[in-house]
């Protein structure tokens, strides 16, 4: 029954993992936690390569707030957000020419790798506090660095590589109670094969060791031992003058290993971005797999797809922008040999990253400045409460950019 459990929180991860890695535009744009058909700076974090796009450039976040699900009487405490980071990128150009070749590095601090979410989901969560609510019964990692580095040839060709860790271990009398151990590597390639389309190939992998021990055990349960993961991406721009914009397919496998769990999961589709009046617009249909096979246990399956669009636009004046996304994925899970099966969603409206629909506003000043606010979904029900009443968070997450 335990090990049905943490299977069950491996496949909802599909659903719940990666709301922490994105910034404030990615979050509103599509609400996924990765920007499959379009580019943005996040894109550095899975192709180290794209780095060479986004040269000399300073982030930071306020990071995410959670909603609120305690009782009525928690409801409206001031909540501080959670997992906020900074980091940036610097650039040298080799020679006076503006597509000479360059050499990139770039640092992050304390950004929450999605994978991060993946292994903490894997070891369940504990239900039985009132206070603290829901928690991981894993120790959750401290220590999360990027570090990267990127080359750019000047011919069209750009390189990179990174890597990110984080980590924690809890002993009693050189005895280890509770690990969560993460170490990840990065390759990838920025290639404009000709004019007009461009390749980006990535390879992600890493290894794993997360336990943790239960009140009262003499034993740690081993969610994780030295175990692996590794995921490979490739997607295509192709130019589409027609709609002033590209044509994009893409497609990502990922396989991890948690003990005698493997877990695969693939995704692909196609979709279009394209620069429209004062804005930018992109939707994109993908089809989704997943698959969980424990040792002595029939493998559990989900089929779907996933329809998902974002839309910004300047309002008013050239520094302001408003931005809308939304995302519907459904699919149709089996358990074991198939005697038991449903259909699932992604959430409606939750109040995380992957929900239904969001709404964001940006202020880009000279395309150097950009500060992005991601709104929360009760703002229009609860703006009054700036007035009178009881005071409420109006936006969930906060990011900045500065290019120099």
């Amino acid at each position: 029954m335990m090990k049905r459990r943490a299977l069950a929180f491996i496949l909802a991860a599909g659903f719940v993992v990666g709301s922490y890695a994105t910034d404030a535009r990615v979050a509103v744009m599509g609400r996924q936690g990765t920007p499959w058909f379009y580019r943005d700076e996040v894109s550095v974090f899975n192709n180290p390569a794209d780095m060479s796009l986004y040269p000399n450039m300073m982030y930071g976040s306020f990071g995410f707030i959670s909603p609120d699900d305690q009782s009525e009487s928690f409801r409206y405490l001031n909540i501080l957000p959670e997992d906020p980071h900074f980091g940036g990128m610097l650039s040298y150009r080799f020679s006076d020419e503006e597509n000479g070749p360059m050499i990139s590095f770039g640092a992050f601090m304390n950004r929450r790798d999605y994978m991060v979410d993946k292994l903490l989901a894997a070891g369940g969560t504990l239900t039985n506090d009132p206070v603290v609510g829901t928690r991981p019964n894993l120790l959750d990692p401290v220590g999360k660095i990027d570090l990267m580095v990127g080359y750019d040839l000047g011919n069209g060709l750009a390189i990179g590589a990174g890597v990110y860790t984080a980590f924690q271990n809890e002993k009693l009398n050189d005895v280890v109670l509770n690990q969560t151990d993460f170490f990840k590597g990065s390759l990838g390639i920025n290639w404009n094969i000709e004019q007009g389309l461009d390749l980006e190939a990535s390879v992600n992998g890493g290894v794993t060791t997360a336990k943790y021990t239960p009140s009262g055990a003499s034993e740690p349960v081993v969610i994780s031992d030295g175990d692996y993961f590794v995921r490979g991406d490739v997607r295509f721009f192709s130019a589409v003058p027609a709609i002033n914009g590209s044509f994009v397919p893409q497609v990502s496998l990922e396989f991890l290993n948690l003990n005698d769990t493997k877990v695969i999961d693939l995704n692909g589709g196609v979709g279009i971005n394209m620069n429209i009046d004062r804005g930018f617009f992109w939707a994109g249909i993908q089809g989704v797999y997943t698959q969980t096979d424990a040792s002595g246990l029939a493998a559990d399956q989900s089929i779907g797809a996933r329809l998902s669009f974002g839309v910004e636009r300047n309002i008013m004046w050239d520094w302001f922008l408003i931005r809308v996304g939304g995302q519907k994925e459904v699919r149709h899970v089996s358990v074991g040999d198939g005697t038991t099966s449903n259909w699932t969603e992604n959430p409606s409206s939750n109040g995380f990253d992957n929900d239904l629909v969001g709404l964001g506003f940006g202020i880009n000043i000279d395309n150097r400045l950009r500060i992005d606010f991601v709104a929360s979904e009760d703002l229009p029900y609860t703006f009054t409460n700036l007035i009178s009443g009881a005071q409420h968070h109006l936006f969930n997450r906060v990011s900045a950019t500065y290019r120099f």
